[in-house]
């Protein structure tokens, strides 16, 4: 196993792994409520070192983010995927229980379908007009949920009642990335309301520009004058998507009833 550059090690305390995209954020969110002190250690893509193997001794999965928690008494844990990192640093910084909630819909659902929207509709390499459908179409449909979700009284004004939990931060990273995701926040006044709300708050704003202000926000994606690096970051970061996943290239494993449906 390669050695951690000693750059990159993990330090006393908690440490987060990440990089300047949607999961990241929301652990940086979460540290900034809980007023715990961290140190971020940031993956440069760019050069692959999320598939180098002193970072797979982190998380074999090689995404970001990923959490290393060096205790004070020399012990350390380690942590990946963005759910599994809120749970942890609920269990074991959130006491009072201030922000323990289940969130099992953002990770089942709103998380991977925003993320597959995303995919199709600004990073492939070739148009799939189905599949565009097809995901857009479930986005609209889960902000809908969401929409009714906080219009309950019962429920409002938060996700999961009456105060802020994980499973308000972890919806809010990709509500705030609605517009690169392809769907309008102003269809959804509920949601609208809740985003607008959180979004002041000032640890979001502070976990928000951890490693460098959040470049997928509505309003950053529409600026005129950023359009040159977007334009730059999908044509460059479709190629890269491309290029990991083609080793994993292969047919359709073939049932009877294929092609029934066409």
């Amino acid at each position: 196993m390669a050695a951690i550059p000693p750059e990159k090690a993990p330090k006393p305390g908690l440490n987060i792994y990440g990089y300047a995209s949607v999961n990241p954020y929301k652990v940086t969110v979460l540290a900034e409520e809980l007023s715990i002190p961290y140190n971020y250690i940031s993956v440069d893509m760019a050069a692959c070192e999320n598939q180098a193997e002193w970072y797979a001794s982190i998380n074999p999965n090689g995404r970001m983010p990923a959490l290393v928690h060096v205790k004070e008494d020399g012990t350390s844990v380690t942590v990946f995927e963005s759910a599994a990192c809120l749970l942890y640093i609920a269990s074991e910084f959130d006491k009072e229980n201030r922000f323990s909630y289940p969130l099992s819909w953002q990770v089942a659902g709103l998380g991977p379908m925003m993320g597959q929207t995303c995919y199709f509709n600004r990073y492939a390499t070739e148009p799939v007009p189905y599949v565009s459908w097809r995901y857009t179409s479930e986005c609209r449909r889960l902000h809908h949920v969401l929409d009714k979700q906080l219009a309950s009284p019962s429920t409002s004004p938060f996700v999961g009642g009456d105060r802020m939990t994980v499973a308000d931060i972890a919806i809010f990273i990709f509500v705030h990335s609605a517009r690169w995701c392809c769907v309008d926040i102003n269809e959804f006044s509920n949601v609208k309301a809740w985003h607008d709300k959180l979004a002041q708050r000032p640890a979001f704003q502070k976990g928000l520009q951890v490693p460098v202000p959040y470049l997928l926000s509505d309003d950053a994606v529409i600026n005129p004058d950023n359009q040159e690096f977007y334009t730059g970051m999908r044509k460059n970061g479709g190629q890269m998507i491309k290029g990991v996943t083609a080793k994993w290239q292969g047919d359709v494993v073939p049932v009877p009833s294929d092609h029934a449906n066409h």
